[in-house]
């Protein structure tokens, strides 16, 4: 402002001042640049300004000098600040001095905040002989404590708890969200220190905590914290240290854990337990069935199934077939011991685990067979029933948890030929020996030789666009005399005898061969999706040899998938995550198939190296499913892309289904409601023809933006993080360029923001890698170094669309950021426009 730069000048109306006015003159002068000062008579005429407030207000002093001083051009501006003048003259004028702020106006048409005195100044006599005016700017300072009113107010109203702690561990500052966690008022939150509040932290420890955080910067663990009434509530915190001059604090956010842990307690509870009944499901049955097994004690495993279950469902509907399954529980339940294990493996079929068990088995089995008997009431229905058994005892008829069941299957298959309503024990012979099953495993032998297989393809189809993305080889056998074999059928011998091995090549080779010719054909990009089996995933050659099939078809590696299911993983976990790497390492995308009915634990899923995350049928629920169903969902695609990972539902047979995945983030979907699995030539039609989902059922869902944050310092990285929250882009992050280009590899990213300084590729090299690659995407670097020539080069070049400096400012960032998605939103729907003309 004009002012700041003024030299002070002693200005003078038409007179000579006398001596002592000319002093009171040389001292208002040398009061500094800044300030405004001015000498009035005491009845508040003005006497004397100064430079700086001449320039002010753009007047001369005989514009001025001589006026009332409320009349005068700095009091203009408003009518509050006039009234606080004449006030203050009143007051001046009985010798009382008054300072208060104040609006001032300048030539420029603007207000200044200004820091007002008005003091009086006594003659000889004792009286008020003159008022002396100064002012000050405080512009900046107002702006600053609005600021800082501003960042409190956001604080304040922030969801998550957040604390502000000295290097002691006491607590010096909480918002509202933090009094509400711990339940105290903030008066008694200020007298704790953390210690008092965090279970996991004790008085000798926070020493060592204080000095990790001033060594790494920002700390993020889980802990748990003390609320006022006893109980203790977990909780994710996040540390920052923050540092201004020689005063450290830290920055703490507590967020609360109990609705995400409630969900993946829900989670697990579906997983393991049957939800209909209640009972421990298939999954949760062989594991504690193996735990059992390991103890070499001995084990009587029942298979219970009911006889002509199917014509309650069909004659008095499901909902009373469902109040009989629960009756069935219930009615087993009672029948054995507490320590015996009782399970509902699927459909109208139980299993029961004796362990070391003093009563004989038969007792047992017919004790329940007795207890099925009895005649149930169900809503004034008298059903009866009968069931049928089949035992195996461990370890004579096996020593692990797949032998036992299947071998008590077929004993109780054996009692359903002798008329149902019976109990058979394993006879001890081995499958091999069956007739049917050998002739099954003799024409399977021919049917890989005289090319009976076929691979049929079942669309997979993506949630935001509607388009078909990918397929599934699902392998079909018709054979000349017995007709369709369903691969439920033929699978399991093929797992037994080996053949499983070469069938495995065979649809790998040809679901290669077929993914190439729709690629030479020009058919818009999909990814083909192979099911590998356990002994594959286990082959030390896997990922070679899919290599060479790959190179030697020229299939782009990205167009190709392999899925697997949890239970593959468990027997040698760490050798099939190695080959799972080796596998994505060529751009192969890696599926995890079946989820929610195998293991599904959160933190092995964290561990290995999957692109997506195929949700079983089970769990797709339709829009009239309850509130906790969608849920569920809901909370498994919300993992997974917190984990990086994209989600695909399965079995969707009804809008409603593909509507609420889509409403809910779901990525991609595959299942009857779009289309059974095809032969090549129906699926190559399709393409053609362009099918795909209607857009009004997706129309709910946006498009969601993907930018990818690229920095070897850690707490870079997570500031963007916090800065960029609230904009609505999905952000994924790495600290390496080697991460980035394997982010890339796995996901759609549309803005880059790199550092330009990192070990072993700088972000320059980086983001010509990226052009070379991904051309569309728009790439930017964020970085403290000015290279001018390399950051020249690329930009020249086309790697580089702008260059932004550290240390940055959040709303151009912001506003940079948004320029890079508008201007790919607008590419994307040209390309979009060119497709279709």
């Amino acid at each position: 402002m004009p002012h700041h730069d003024a030299a002070l000048t002693l200005v003078s109306a038409h007179r000579v001042p006398p001596a002592s006015e000319r002093s009171l003159h040389e001292v208002l002068d040398r009061l500094g640049p800044s300030v405004f000062a001015g000498l009035l008579d005491a009845d508040g005429t003005l006497r004397y300004a100064n430079q700086a407030a001449l320039r002010a207000i753009g007047s001369t002093p005989a514009q001025v000098l001589g006026q009332r001083f409320e009349a005068t051009p700095w009091w203009q501006s408003s009518e509050l600040s006039q009234l606080r003048l004449r006030q203050a003259l009143v007051s001046g004028a009985r010798g009382e001095a008054s300072r208060f702020d104040v609006r001032i106006a300048t030539r420029s048409g603007d207000t200044l905040a200004m820091d007002f005195s008005l003091l009086p100044l006594f003659g000889p006599d004792e009286r008020v002989a003159w008022l002396i005016a100064s002012a000050c700017d405080v512009s900046a300072r107002d702006k600053v404590q609005s600021q800082l009113l501003l960042t409190r107010h956001a604080v304040e109203q922030a969801n998550d708890a957040l604390l502000q702690v000295g290097p002691d561990g006491a607590v010096r500052d909480v918002n509202a969200a933090a009094c509400r966690l711990l339940g105290l008022e903030r008066e008694q939150l200020l007298r704790l220190r953390v210690p008092d509040i965090d279970t996991q932290i004790d008085e000798t420890q926070w020493p060592q905590r204080w000095h990790e955080l001033c060594e790494r910067g920002s700390l993020r663990f889980e802990s748990s914290v003390h609320h006022h009434d006893g109980h203790e509530i977990p909780v994710d915190v996040s540390v920052s240290l923050v540092t201004s001059g020689d005063t450290s604090f830290s920055h703490v956010c507590i967020e609360d854990l109990r609705e995400r842990r409630a969900a993946e307690r829900r989670i697990r509870q579906l997983l393991q337990f049957d939800e209909l009944t209640g009972l421990p499901n298939r999954q949760l049955l062989f594991e504690r069935l193996g735990a059992t097994l390991q103890t070499g004690a001995q084990t009587v495993v029942l298979v219970l199934e009911l006889d002509r279950f199917k014509r309650i469902n069909d004659g008095l509907g499901t909902h009373i077939g469902d109040a009989v399954l629960r009756e069935v529980a219930q009615r087993i339940t009672a029948t054995v011991r507490t320590i015996d294990l009782v399970a509902r493996s699927g459909g109208d079929e139980f299993v029961v685990v004796l362990p070391t068990s003093s009563v004989p088995p038969m007792h047992t089995a017919q004790a329940l067979l007795d207890g099925i008997a009895r005649p149930m009431a169900i809503e004034g229905n008298e059903i009866h029933l009968t069931c049928s058994i089949g035992i195996t005892t461990a370890p004579a008829d096996g020593d692990n948890a797949d032998t036992l069941v299947r071998r008590a299957n077929a004993a109780l298959h054996q009692a359903r030929l002798l008329g149902r309503n019976q109990i058979c024990v394993y006879a001890g012979a081995p499958d091999d020996e069956d007739p049917a099953r050998l002739a099954l495993e003799t024409a399977l032998r021919q049917a890989l030789r005289d090319e009976q297989l076929e691979l049929h393809y079942q669309p997979q189809v993506d949630l935001v666009h509607g388009r078909i993305v990918g397929v599934e080889a699902l392998l079909r056998w018709q054979h000349p005399t017995l007709g369709r074999i369903g691969p439920d059928r033929f699978i399991p011998i093929a797992e037994e005898t080996g053949l499983i091995v070469a069938i495995g090549d065979w649809v790998l080779r040809r679901a290669v061969e077929q993914a190439a010719a729709w690629q030479r054909a020009g058919l818009l990009p999909l990814r083909m999706a192979v099911n590998l089996s356990a002994r594959q995933l286990l082959q030390p050659d896997l990922a070679r040899r899919i290599e060479g099939q790959l190179a030697a078809s020229g299939l782009n590696p990205r167009l190709f998938g392999v899925e697997v299911t949890e239970s593959m993983l468990i027997t040698n976990f760490d050798q099939a995550v190695q080959h799972l790497r080796a596998l994505r390492a060529l751009g192969v995308e890696i599926s995890l198939d079946d989820f929610g009915t195998g293991y599904s634990s959160l933190s092995y899923l964290r561990r290995l190296p999957v692109d997506v995350v195929k949700i079983d049928r089970s769990l797709v629920p339709d829009a009239t499913a309850p509130a906790e169903d969608v849920s569920i969902t809901r909370a498994i695609i919300t993992m997974a892309h917190q984990l990086q990972m994209k989600v695909l539902a399965e079995g969707v047979e009804s809008e409603g289904q593909a509507a609420l995945l889509a409403a809910n983030q779901c990525d991609q979907m595959q299942g009857y409601w779009f289309s059974a699995a095809l032969p090549a030539a129906a699926v190559e039609t399709m393409l053609r023809e362009g099918r795909q989902i209607d857009p009004a059922l997706l129309g709910r869902r946006s498009r969601e933006r993907t930018l990818l944050l690229v920095d070897d310092e850690e707490n870079i990285v997570a500031a963007l993080r916090r800065l960029l929250r609230a904009e609505g882009w999905r952000v994924l992050s790495a600290t390496s360029a080697e991460q980035a280009l394997q982010l890339m590899a796995r996901h759609e990213v549309d803005v880059i923001l790199s550092d330009l300084r990192m070990p072993s590729m700088t972000g320059v090299e980086l983001l010509r890698r990226a052009r070379q690659l991904y051309p569309e995407t728009i790439r930017m670097v964020l970085s403290g170094y000015t290279g001018l020539q390399s950051i020249t080069d690329a930009i020249n070049e086309g790697a580089i669309y702008k260059f932004l400096a550290k240390p940055w400012d959040d709303e151009q960032l912001r506003t940079h950021l948004r320029e890079a998605f508008a201007l790919k939103e607008m590419a994307d729907q040209n390309r979009r426009l060119d497709r279709e003309v």
